[in-house]
């Protein structure tokens, strides 16, 4: 019994404390991880809709300048 004890405790292995640590510290930094990822999605989507806006200002004042141009020709 003595031997099987002995090779038991020269074993070294994880204590519960340690896995329970370690996987709060992998959920800590997976939930920052998600959230930075949220915030760039939201902003590029806010980028995405800001450029289709001037884009489409753009085309009236375009199409406003034509517009005022043919309305100028002889």
């Amino acid at each position: 019994m003595r031997r099987l004890s002995k090779e038991f405790s020269s074993k070294r292995a994880f204590t519960l404390v340690e896995i329970v640590l370690v996987l709060g510290i992998i959920v800590i930094l997976a939930a920052a991880l998600f959230m930075g990822i949220t915030d760039m999605i939201q902003t590029a989507s806010d980028a995405d809709d800001a450029v289709a806006r001037g884009s489409s200002q753009l085309d009236r004042q375009i199409t406003d300048s034509e517009q005022k141009l043919a309305d100028y020709k002889f």
